[in-house]
Parts: C-alpha cells; sequence; structure tokens
C-alpha cells in the first residue's frame, strides 16, 4: 500500500475507533465510507455496512439507498412505501482488497456471484448474517416491483491499492459481467467501476469538501442589500444550467444538495405530477411562470462575467420541483427556464431562517421543521459545551461536521441517531429503534423533541450509544453479533442503573436524575462494566424467551419487557 492511501486509512481509522482491526477490516471500512459517504445526505457509519468474513460472495461492503437513504433493515422499505407510496432504489456493492493488482478471477467470481446468487430468485450456498440481510432487503424491493419508479440501479466497484491503466483483459471481464447483469432485466442501469488509489484518495477526499458549481446565468437582478447577506438575486436559469447544481459527474441526482431542504421527495402527489405534466406535455415555455420557484442558498458565491461560482450550496425550498426535473431530463430543453432566488450568505443563523420561512409558505409538517427549533438548536449548544471526553457533536444539520478536521466521527450524533437512542432508553421502544425516521418519528412524536425538554436525557442516551458502540466493536469478531440488539442495551442501562423513577425529560430533577446515571459512562473503563453487564441481562432476556442473537428477534415487544425486568431486579 502506498504511504498516502496508508496514512488516510491511519487517519479514518483512528477518528472511527477501527485501529484496533486489522488492516484488511480497516482498509473494507475506509473503502465503503469513501465511496458511500457523498450518496448519503446524513453522516454515515460503516459497521452495517461493511460484511463478515465468509460466506460473502465477494461481497466486502454493501449499501441500499431508497428515496436518498440508506436502508440497513428489510422492514423499513415497507415504511417508505407507507410514506411515499414510490420507491427509486440504489444498490451498492465493494470488493476491497489491500492487493497491489486487479484480480480478473475476483472481479469474475463478484460478477458471477451477483449474477447467481445474490440477486437470482434462491441462493444455492449459504451466505452470513450481513449478505442475508442485504438479499432480504432486495427480495423485498423486488416484492414491491410494481411501486418502483424504475428498475433500480446497480453500482459494483471493485478496490485495489494498484493502479488502474485500463488493462484490456480485466476491462474485457467487466464489461461482459456488467452486460450480463443488464441482461437479466432486474436494473435500469448497471455500473462496475474498477477503482486504483488515486481514485480511492480522491473519493476520500471528496467526502471533506464542500459542493461546488460554476453555472451561466443570463438574468438575474440584484436585490438591495441585506444584514448578514453578502448577496442576493432573483432571476431565471436555463433547465441545462440548473441541472448542473443537481447531478454529480456520474450524471446521478446529488440528494446531498437538499440536506436542508425540509422535505424529502414526495413521489408522486398531485402538485408533483401536476409539474411533471408541464413538462410531458410540451408546455416547457410556460415552467417559468407556473412553478413557485427554487431558492438555492450558497456559503461561496464568486461571479465571473455571466459566470457564477457557488461554493458549498443547498437547494432549500424547491426539492420537489428538482427531483421533477431530474426524472424528466430527457424530455427538457433550453425552453424550459426555472426562476430561482440565489442567496449568498456565510451566517447560519440567517440561513436558517430562510429555510424556515421559505418552507413555512407551502404545507409542510412542524415535523419537517425539526432542526430548526429552538430545542434542536438547545441540544446542539449543550452537545458542544461538554467537555473532553464526554464531547460529542450534535448534527442538527445533515454533515455540518463532515469537514471539521480533528473530530472523531463516532462522536457526531445524527437526528436519525438521537431518535433512536432516546426512544430506546425513555420511550421503551428498542425494537422499532430500527425503523424509518419519519415512522419511528411518528410514532414517538408527543414525546420527544419538545421546546420544554432538558437537554440531559438526549445527551445520556447519546453518550450511552458511544460508549456502547465503541464496546461492541472491541469485542471478538465472533461476539459483535450482539449489535443487532445494541438499542435493548440502552434500556437495560436504564433500568439497571437509575436510582430513581425517571421523572420526564420536562421535569426539573431530570438533571440530577440523568447525573447519577451518567457516572455509569464517565469513562471508557466504567462504560465497558456498564456494557458488559447490559448484554448479560439481554443474553438471560433472549434465553428466557428461547430467542437467539439473531437480527429478527430485535423486533421482539416481549424481549423489550423481559429485558426491564431483569435490570430492574439486579439493582
Amino acid at each position: 500500500m502506498d504511504p498516502v492511501t496508508k496514512a488516510l486509512v491511519k487517519e479514518f481509522s483512528e477518528n472511527n475507533n477501527f485501529d484496533d482491526l486489522p488492516d484488511s477490516k480497516q482498509f473494507e471500512h475506509f473503502c465503503a465510507y469513501s465511496v458511500f459517504a457523498t450518496r448519503f445526505p446524513e453522516q454515515i457509519e460503516t459497521d452495517d455496512m461493511v460484511a463478515g468474513d465468509g460466506g460473502d460472495l465477494n461481497i466486502d461492503a454493501f449499501a441500499v439507498k431508497v428515496n436518498g437513504r440508506l436502508v440497513e433493515d428489510a422492514d423499513v422499505v415497507d415504511d417508505i412505501l407507507a410514506v411515499s407510496g414510490s420507491i427509486d432504489v440504489e444498490f451498492l456493492i465493494v470488493q476491497a482488497k489491500t492487493s497491489s493488482s486487479f484480480d480478473g478471477a475476483e472481479i469474475m467470481a463478484l460478477g458471477d456471484n451477483m449474477l447467481h446468487q445474490v440477486f437470482a430468485e434462491s441462493q444455492s450456498v449459504t451466505v452470513n448474517d450481513d449478505v442475508k440481510r442485504f438479499i432480504e432487503i432486495k427480495d423485498r424491493i423486488y416484492a414491491n416491483a410494481a411501486k418502483l419508479k424504475e428498475n433500480p440501479t446497480l453500482r459494483l466497484f471493485y478496490i485495489c491499492t494498484g493502479n488502474w491503466k485500463g488493462d484490456g483483459y480485466i476491462k474485457g471481464i467487466i464489461d461482459r459481467k456488467r452486460e450480463e447483469l443488464a441482461d437479466t432485466n432486474q436494473f435500469s442501469n448497471v455500473t462496475f467501476d474498477p477503482l486504483g488509489a488515486r481514485e480511492l484518495q480522491r473519493l476520500f477526499r471528496q467526502t471533506k469538501t464542500s459542493v461546488s458549481k460554476t453555472i451561466k446565468i443570463d438574468n438575474l437582478v440584484t436585490l438591495p442589500a441585506i444584514d448578514g447577506v453578502q448577496a442576493s438575486y432573483l432571476g431565471i436559469l436555463p433547465a441545462s444550467e440548473y441541472m448542473k447544481l443537481l447531478v454529480d459527474d456520474d450524471g446521478d441526482l446529488m440528494r446531498s444538495v437538499f440536506v436542508d431542504n425540509v422535505r424529502d421527495f414526495q413521489g408522486d402527489n398531485p402538485v408533483n405530477t401536476d409539474i411533471a405534466n408541464t413538462i410531458k406535455e410540451g408546455a416547457l415555455d410556460q415552467f417559468v411562470i407556473r412553478n413557485n420557484g427554487i431558492t438555492i442558498v450558497a456559503k461561496g458565491l464568486r461571479p465571473t462575467a455571466r459566470e457564477y461560482k457557488l461554493d458549498d450550496y443547498q437547494i432549500v425550498n424547491g426539492c420537489q420541483t428538482s427531483h421533477v426535473l431530474y426524472d424528466n431530463r430527457g424530455a427538457i430543453t433550453d425552453d424550459l427556464h426555472v426562476p430561482i432566488k440565489l442567496i449568498h450568505t456565510e451566517d447560519d443563523d440567517v440561513a436558517q431562517a430562510i429555510i424556515k420561512s421559505t418552507n413555512k409558505q407551502t404545507q409542510v409538517d412542524d415535523s419537517d421543521l425539526l432542526a430548526y427549533t429552538p430545542f434542536q438548536h438547545g441540544l446542539e449548544d449543550f452537545f458542544t459545551s461538554q467537555e473532553g471526553d464526554l464531547k460529542l457533536f450534535y448534527e442538527r444539520r445533515g454533515k455540518q461536521y463532515a469537514r471539521t478536521e480533528g473530530i472523531e466521527k463516532g462522536r457526531i450524533v445524527t437526528k436519525s441517531a438521537q431518535l433512536k437512542t432516546y426512544s430506546s432508553m425513555f420511550c421503551d421502544l428498542p425494537n422499532q429503534a430500527g425503523r424509518y425516521q419519519g415512522t419511528l418519528l411518528k410514532t414517538v412524536a408527543s414525546r420527544v423533541f419538545k421546546d420544554e425538554h432538558s437537554p440531559e436525557p438526549y445527551y445520556l442516551a447519546a453518550l450511552a450509544g458511544y460508549r456502547f458502540e465503541i464496546a461492541i466493536r472491541r469485542l471478538p469478531v465472533e461476539e459483535r453479533v450482539v449489535r443487532a440488539f445494541k438499542f435493548y442495551l440502552l434500556t437495560a442501562f436504564r433500568y439497571r442503573y437509575e436510582t430513581s423513577i425517571f421523572p420526564g425529560a420536562g421535569n426539573k430533577k431530570v438533571a440530577a436524575y440523568c447525573k447519577s446515571l451518567l457516572l455509569h459512562l464517565v469513562d471508557g473503563e466504567k462504560a465497558k462494566a456498564a456494557f458488559d453487564e447490559c448484554v448479560s441481562i439481554l443474553k438471560e432476556a433472549l434465553s428466557n424467551l428461547d430467542l437467539g442473537l439473531e437480527r429478527d428477534n430485535a423486533k421482539s415487544a416481549p424481549l423489550v419487557a423481559e429485558v426491564k425486568r431483569l435490570s430492574e431486579e439486579r439493582k
């Protein structure tokens, strides 16, 4: 491995507490993060993406993207369908080798296993639990094929530490396997990319850099000076120029530019259907007067002649329009213009006010504006006020810390992770924590993220989640199956160690309540002792119910009650 790649892997592993893993596993996690991170709107963790050894069908890491979201369980597909009604799917598969050469036999085996095992109707060989989970998600998606917007995209990546020079023999194998997979008619598109050290380094560095695009704008009106805003404009943009802001170098929709848009794409609802019909019916010239427009907020904006370079930008209002334009891109010409509002501000408070106000002008559920409530601001501040080994970073807005150097990635707590840890510890719902974020939020809407709540129980749940995750990573490989039950460990922790009944997050006594529990998490040694106790409780509860450590059993409601009972007995 060359010195640059080796240094990047070392940095990544240290920042994510993977440095005690074998070199090959560190490399797999590094490759998974480098390939997948920019494809999702939130900070990702690779623990559930990297497959176990043996029975892996040449899959070292995988990710399934459904409507732009990472899906780690087949039931989440049903949750997303219940919300959206239709799904857009991308399968991502990585094979990562620390060797310096592209191995034709390995590449051929990966293609054959995709064709004859993973995407076959049934498997003729035994696969490990991780690959089994991937296949279950795949099967659930195809069981709902009638609700697919189009067939899924399949992206395969073979990664090694050598240099890709377009070797004809290897390229021939790749092309043949790609064609064979495409001929199954299961996919709308199949790509198979060989990545060497230089490509891998570039991908990893992209995870730390902001999106930057240059577009030509002919018609802009400069708005008067606004406090906190460097520049702002109103104008219209040809469709071809606007599409540059939406797609990556592969022509795929960049969902990361919609992170600050409070609503995900809502699918084929009446409004979006009407937007699409404007295009399909050929009324392209009328689009600009029929559409409410797009709001773009950029942290950097540099005009040069007729061109404008946008740095670190977000499409904060116009997610629906943008998706419809992308879905109908084949029918679009420059007769179609998009009305835009372009704002350059480096002030986060101003940007958030713009996001909130522009989205409040249309029908948006209050839960969609979650990131911009006073409670969320206070929670972010509370996390960053902690010191030393107790410091965590609450990611109120997607990937807000992704480009900040020196932060251990495991200490970044996303809204989704916070919702799951709090719901597990204080709402007694560890069996539902693996559900789609929107579905879980609806279940606990009246019990979480309220302005009158104190931040302490949220921080406590997040810290326990972080400490326990580190403990899981340091277990022997054969014992890490407990990860599927990690949210039950949070339930066990609360009931085992609380010295009084939880008074509620809005009660003034909650700070003292949390302080007594925090004593068990103040350092790694004490947290490991608590972790071991909670694992012991979990295993006894599973045994009492004649359940094994299989992932499906982590959805058991009776297991919640048994864990609570045993935890209270051990006080």
